[in-house]
């Protein structure tokens, strides 16, 4: 199986409310290298996958029509840019992958491509972009970029990924650096073109401003869990992360997952799938329920409607308890009636029984977490295997930094001796493309036409 981390560069990752345990070190960790270079070490030492980095563009400022809860509970604020972390994360591992989120929707083309060239450098071809449409509107406030409707953003992606990749795999040859000192010349300007691209969002001529990286483009993580979020994974991931309700249902998910891949002109295989769980783990069952116990005192109910509020961009301040959710309208209401139906489709859902399911989510209830003694976790994790096809995990560790050495120093060890994770990194998996589809495969296949592009100017 694939195993990810997940984490933020906040105080309280995942779940608003941890940084108020005295004992865990993300509190300050965060914000110092020497924390994030131990933790990549560590995870190293356990043969994961990679660690992922979430992020966002701007403050939660939804709920009561303030960012002032966000900043009273922690929610992703403050926060450091994950993107300065990882080349000190990388100089002391060698084999650990990383992945990070880059907004579509705030940053432009040109200069994605050459922040993940330079990744893809300094990391020895062990990076991998999170590919987000972004959803604050707050980010528009701050001068980022105009805040779309949600499928627009998802439409402008699907150009913004032309440019990305016309940038990263056609515009230098893999010989265009010659470095020829005899002659003079560093760069052969005949093996490297323009792009030329004019589209209805972007014109970019090129040509890219780094050579050739060890992946060319990194390995490419999606999210989107709408409808058109779906189309756009299938169109362009290599890995998926999922937030399936259970294995039965999650093996239907995932088929229909594969089914748009194919549509999409590709192979059912070319996109792995990650399920995206919280897991806490106790050498003994009174040692989980001890953590258990502490980990739900510290939850903040007021952080988990900060967040919600501003993922779905409805205050559930502004209505009164009895209002039906029905009721509402906004640019978030679909994904909410969606979320609620897969709760119970048949129930009439007021305000009052949202605030409720949100200040403490179904994903962070012991039932709905990879929660117990490592032999109760392993077992859990092999019936999601076998029961919904996942490929793998991108783990929420609980609590942040010690949650971490429980899964490498308990978890992993037990899945290791059942026979389901690697005990050691392959060392002819040299990218981190390569651990995900096999020696010799660094570079992101050939899939659909390419258009010509322009000889140097």
């Amino acid at each position: 199986m694939h195993l990810n981390v997940f984490t933020q560069c906040t105080p309280s990752p995942p779940v608003e409310g941890q940084w108020r345990n005295p004992a865990d070190p993300t509190v300050t960790g965060y914000r110092q290298l020497s924390y994030w270079t131990e933790l990549a070490r560590k995870l190293e030492s356990a043969c994961v996958d990679a660690l992922f980095f979430a992020d966002v563009h701007g403050i939660y400022d939804v709920y009561r029509g303030s960012w002032a809860p966000a900043l009273e509970h922690a929610v992703q604020i403050p926060a450091v840019d994950p993107m300065l972390v990882i080349p000190a994360a990388a100089a002391v591992t060698e084999h650990l992958g990383f992945a990070v989120t880059f907004s579509t929707t705030y940053h432009a083309p040109y200069e994605c491509a050459r922040v993940f060239s330079s990744l893809d450098h300094f990391t020895d071809g062990r990076i991998a972009w999170n590919i987000v449409t972004s959803y604050l509107g707050s980010a528009e406030a701050n001068g980022l970029g105009e805040h779309l409707a949600h499928d627009l953003r998802y439409d402008r992606g699907d150009e913004y990924m032309e440019v990305v990749r016309a940038l990263w795999e056609r515009s230098w040859d893999d010989d265009a650096v010659v470095c020829d000192r005899a002659a003079g010349v560093f760069v052969d300007p005949t093996r490297v073109r323009q792009i030329d691209h004019r589209g209805q969002w972007y014109t970019v001529r090129g040509p890219h401003q780094c050579e050739p990286s060890p992946q060319r483009t990194p390995v490419l993580y999606q999210a989107g869990d709408s409808d058109r979020g779906m189309t756009f994974a299938a169109r362009h991931a290599e890995v998926a992360f999922l937030t399936l309700a259970d294995p039965e249902a999650g093996r239907a998910k995932l088929a229909d997952l594969r089914r748009r891949v194919i549509e999409q002109g590709r192979a059912p295989d070319a996109v792995k799938a990650l399920q995206g769980m919280p897991v806490m783990v106790g050498r003994t069952k009174e040692e989980a329920k001890a953590k258990a116990d502490l980990f739900m005192s510290l939850v903040s109910h007021e952080g988990m409607l900060t967040k919600w509020c501003g993922w779905m961009g409805i205050d559930l301040a502004a209505y009164p308890d009895d209002a039906p959710v029905g009721d509402i309208r906004s640019e978030g209401s679909r994904g909410l009636l969606g979320f609620l139906a897969r709760i119970d489709p048949e129930r009439a859902w007021t305000v009052a029984d949202v605030r409720r399911i949100v200040a403490v989510p179904p994903r962070v209830h012991l039932r709905r977490m990879l929660y117990g003694t490592p032999e109760k976790v392993a077992d859990r994790m092999e019936e999601w295997l076998e029961v919904s096809g996942i490929d793998g995990f991108n783990l929420f560790c609980c609590p942040p930094a010690s949650g971490v050495e429980d899964v490498c120093d308990l978890l992993i060890p037990e899945l290791q001796r059942r026979g389901l994770f690697r005990t050691a990194y392959d060392p002819g998996e040299r990218t981190l493309r390569e651990r995900y589809f096999g020696t010799g495969r660094a570079r992101l296949p050939y899939e659909g036409a390419e258009p010509a592009l322009a000889a140097p100017h």
